[in-house]
């Protein structure tokens, strides 16, 4: 059974820590919220449960706490951002807004990230960018998890894509999809609660497909050699127009060492569709679009759902009924508040948490 908090208790346990670690001002709203978002969106892996590790980052060298982020390059609606090794998602904000800018002025703009860390999940930089009447899209690189097609051996990450189009009103398509058949952090959870995976989800070290999680030595791509082509993709607009490293030359999120920059690399699109017509036309095209799919018959009375439609429903659920924690999390989380004497957020008495089934 997990427990669950508000989330503007949690938003106000990750900016205070990043304040308290030496992040200015601005740094540390965008860290709060692109954690806080993540978790709202139900993308747990990626979310709060993730603010020890990223202090520990800032207390050991590995993101630094005062970066020094710049243009350091740019031509038109062109730019390449040194981060400074930032954390992941201060930088990604950063980037995003900028991309919104160049995108305003030039119609399209292109930023690539250069020096960064782990940015958390990518679709919190997609709605920033299609919030803004924009279509969106962002990658990154990832440590190497993933094998190549019919090989041995992991050298991509997960790799994800991210694509967002604005929809009517506040309304937005969100697909955010690794380019793996399933994320580490699920092998890592199969394996805990002693699950077998599904067929073709994940490798052992010959390269066969296997379901004992405990055998695990790579993750199989996404669609066989088609999810191998997109993570080279990925690869191609994330290392290379930063000039940084594949990822089988990274090292792991949760891994030593801590006390130097991963040289994480992202890229980030924006293209104004008011330079192609009609925003509204476009707007509107993208909802009936979204809802001519939603529409289509289902199999076994099962809605038909839309990439973004999950994180809706998460975002207006976690919104009333908190963020759900599971034990380790919330120990986690609740030292840290101690810590900064936050003791409001995790009452002994616990009457904040709510049963989250």
């Amino acid at each position: 059974m997990n427990k669950s908090v508000q989330a503007e208790l949690l938003y106000e346990l990750c900016e205070r820590a990043a304040v308290e670690r030496g992040l200015n001002e601005q740094h540390a709203i965008w860290f709060a919220q692109g954690l806080i978002r993540t978790s709202l969106m139900g993308i747990d892996t990626h979310g709060v449960r993730l603010l020890p590790l990223y202090l520990r980052e800032l207390d050991e060298g590995r993101s630094n706490v005062r970066p020094k982020i710049q243009t350091i390059q740019q031509f038109h609606g062109t730019a390449l951002v040194d981060a400074d090794s930032a954390l992941g998602v201060v930088a990604g904000a950063y980037a995003a807004n900028l991309a919104n800018e160049l995108a305003r002025e030039y119609g399209v703009s292109v930023v690539a990230v250069a020096n960064s860390n782990h940015f958390g999940a990518a679709s919190v930089y997609g709605e920033r960018i299609a919030s803004q009447g924009l279509v969106g899209i962002v990658t990154t690189s990832a440590a190497a998890r993933m094998a190549p097609f019919n090989a041995k051996r992991a050298m991509f990450g997960t790799n994800p894509i991210c694509f967002a189009a604005p929809a009517r009103g506040t309304d937005l398509y969100l697909l955010d999809m690794a380019t793996s058949q399933i994320s580490y952090s699920q092998v890592k959870h199969f394996r805990r609660n002693g699950v077998e995976l599904p067929p073709g989800w994940a490798l052992d070290r010959n390269g066969r497909q296997v379901s004992d999680p405990a055998l695990v030595e790579s993750l199989a791509t996404l669609g066989g050699y088609k999810g191998q082509g997109l993570a080279m993709m990925v690869q191609i607009l994330s290392c290379l127009l930063t000039s940084m490293p594949f990822d089988h030359r990274l090292s792991h999120l949760d891994a030593e060492p801590y006390d130097r920059g991963r040289q994480i690399g992202h890229c980030l699109i924006a293209i104004d569709p008011a330079r192609f017509g009609s925003l509204d036309d476009f707007t509107a095209g993208v909802s009936e679009l979204m809802q001519t799919i939603r529409e289509t018959p289902a199999v076994d009375g099962e809605c038909v759902q839309v990439a973004g439609d999950p994180q809706k429903a998460s975002i207006a659920r976690r919104t009333q009924e908190g963020i759900p924690l599971n034990d380790d999390e919330l120990h986690g989380l609740s030292q840290e508040a101690q810590r900064l004497g936050l003791t409001h957020i995790f009452p002994r008495d616990e009457a904040l948490y709510k049963e989250f089934a």
